[in-house]
């Protein structure tokens, strides 16, 4: 069995790589008091550059040795390396500041620049804000931190640290000071020999749209077999529609177009969107719901552990885990990544908690389940769940002004990971991981019948160069599967991670809005020179997108003013699609929805 990936890349990205520079932590001064303050790092002053970097590079993962380190999640290119020691630069100027740690002030200020918000003590650590660093967290000197902040009470706040910013996770065995000193030193001469030791296949440099028959093929078959009409048949009751259904769900919530925060978001002949919650919190990474709507749950940046916002009674349940929430496409369970366990049945849910432990009954710890996962369910007699995770890109986009699309560093070794489960009906039981090649692939997705899947694709510089659709066949092999995935269409255009539609006819994203002229002329401007496209170059933004698998044609379904950011669009059952939008003038997010698909679709 496969150990569990590492964190999130807003998350993980960091913990990974980055290094030092000029000021990088060496040894600490003497001890202040009568414990002694550990040292960060050994400097290894007598290891040459090009032993350095082929330990480093092993220890990371960078050609693939080792399964169990950074490339477990990401490409370890060598963009993505000089962008971590960047990272690890900034977190040494601005928040590991005094090594000594020669007060308990102290201490507390370089703890709350660790943070998300660090003027807001409950807000989540932030490895972004460490680099390098953050594999270090287990080690003494972080310890030493965290007792020197808090004293006798540290060790709650230090578990916090260690799981919300510390690398690796779950279970992974942590670097040893040894290792750290190696990594460190490397990143504090600046990557020496990278050029010369990191080598391997380059990305392509030029995308072709191609779509194959078997894609129209494939949605229509799954238009009378896929899992929109299954839950149709089964009954499921679709939040806000009562008996209603299609376009006339969900209108007791109010249009965006009648509030002053929305009132340019909905765009002529392209649906209404519905404004469901107004959260006062800030969200962490991406938002999804159950399939029929009534549950919506993402990470939360400003406290604590997650939340999940049960519609039905407009209340919000607090949730020990962090990120990647997602659920079955059957509405038997749900899984929750970063908390003690992270798969449970909907019972949990449906029993109408304040909040949710992930140990209550049913619920398991299954490693095999790695971080940014997509799960689905086969049809056409095959009832096994199944779980996609490979190499990613976080995407916490908004927070801060966001003027490009998410970076696409996938490798030449990557693979995407395909484990498959059974539900007795209490819990989740594995019946085996297959890892295939999907080089220069990553952020993959899974359709809700777990037969397709949708990756970026890298090109030179960790540029997104489109999207690759991929056919999944899974043959039972013994207690396994053997998996096949040929490409079946491959779309030149860029965005987010997508979301599959549960007629699996449609795909939804969001694009984050450049400083070129296409995109300036997409919003209806003459280019980038126009006056009106210069707020939107200034405080960015995003909007969401559907695409139809088999036509390529796309369609923007948002038009979000400068500083507002539509992201994480994903359908419910009946094709209404739920998304999260960040106002930063406002200082609110909203979880909204839109009808666009069943528009497009002429229902």
């Amino acid at each position: 069995m496969r150990a569990m990936r590492w964190l999130p890349a807003l998350l993980v990205f960091a913990a990974c790589g980055g290094g030092g520079g000029g000021a990088t932590p060496d040894a600490a001064p003497p001890p202040v008091d009568a414990e002694p303050t550990p040292v960060l790092r050994n400097p290894l002053p007598n290891m040459t550059d090009a032993d350095l970097a082929t330990q480093s590079l092993q220890i990371l993962g960078a050609s693939g040795a080792n399964g169990q380190s950074c490339n477990g999640c990401h490409g370890v290119t060598k963009q993505k390396l000089r962008y971590w020691r960047a990272l690890s630069d900034t977190s040494v100027s601005n928040c590991l500041t005094d090594l000594s740690i020669a007060t308990p002030e102290s201490a507390q200020t370089m703890i709350a620049c660790m943070r998300e918000m660090p003027a807001l003590a409950t807000s989540d650590f932030k490895p972004k804000n460490l680099g390098i660093y953050a594999t270090a967290s287990k080690l003494p000197w972080f310890e030493f931190l965290f007792k020197r902040a808090y004293g006798d009470s540290y060790q709650d706040a230090l578990d916090t640290f260690e799981a919300e910013a510390g690398m690796p996770k779950n279970g992974l065995p942590s670097l040893a000071q040894s290792q750290f000193d190696v990594v460190a030193e490397w990143f504090a001469r600046g990557l020496p020999q990278l050029d010369d030791q990191l080598t391997g296949d380059p990305p392509p440099d030029t995308c072709e749209d191609g779509i194959s028959a078997d894609v129209a093929a494939h949605t229509t078959a799954l238009k009378t077999t896929g899992w929109r009409a299954l839950d149709r048949q089964n009954n499921m009751a679709m939040h806000g529609c009562g008996t209603a259904s299609g376009r006339g769900c969900l209108t007791t919530y109010p249009l965006a177009s009648d509030k002053d925060y929305g009132a340019t978001w909905q765009i002529a002949n392209r649906g209404v969107l519905r404004v469901l919650a107004d959260n006062t919190y800030v969200s962490a990474y991406w938002t999804r719901t159950s399939p029929d709507g009534r549950f919506v749950g993402h990470g939360v940046a400003s406290q604590t552990g997650a939340m999940i916002i049960d519609l039905q009674r407009a209340t919000n349940i607090t949730v020990d885990a962090m990120y990647d929430p997602a659920f079955f496409p059957d509405m038997s369970g749900f899984v929750f990544q970063g908390g003690p366990r992270n798969a449970c049945p909907m019972s949990v849910l449906t029993s109408n908690p304040t909040a949710v432990t992930m140990t209550e009954t049913g619920c398991r710890k299954i490693s095999n389940i790695g971080l940014y996962q997509h799960i689905g369910q086969g049809i056409n007699g095959n009832s096994d769940y199944f779980v996609v995770d490979n190499e990613f890109e976080s995407d916490d986009g908004g927070k801060e002004p966001t003027l490009k699309q998410p970076d696409a560093s996938f490798g030449s070794h990557g693979y995407s990971s395909f484990t498959a489960m059974v539900f007795t009906g209490t819990q989740y039981n594995v019946k085996g991981t297959v890892d295939i090649a999907t080089p220069f692939e990553g952020d993959v997705s899974l359709s809700p019948s777990a037969s397709l899947t949708m990756s970026r694709v890298a090109g030179n510089n960790d540029v997104q160069l489109g999207y690759v659709l991929r056919k999944v066949i899974a043959t039972p092999s013994g207690t396994s599967y053997t998996y096949e995935a040929p490409e079946i269409g491959r779309y030149c255009f860029s965005g987010g991670k997508v979301g599959f539609s549960f007629d699996e006819r449609y795909i939804a994203f969001h694009h984050y809005v450049m400083n070129t002229d296409a995109d300036a002329k997409e919003l209806g401007f003459t280019g980038v020179g126009d006056p009106g496209f210069a707020a939107y170059a200034a405080q960015g933004a995003s909007n969401l997108f559907i695409m139809d698998l088999a036509t390529g044609v796309r369609t923007r379904i948002t038009n979000m003013k400068p500083g507002q950011y539509a992201l994480y669009p994903h359908f419910r059952a009946d094709n209404w699609i739920y998304a999260q939008v960040r106002d930063t003038a406002a200082g609110h997010e909203y979880t909204i929805a839109s009808d666009a698909a069943l528009i497009d679709a002429g229902e």
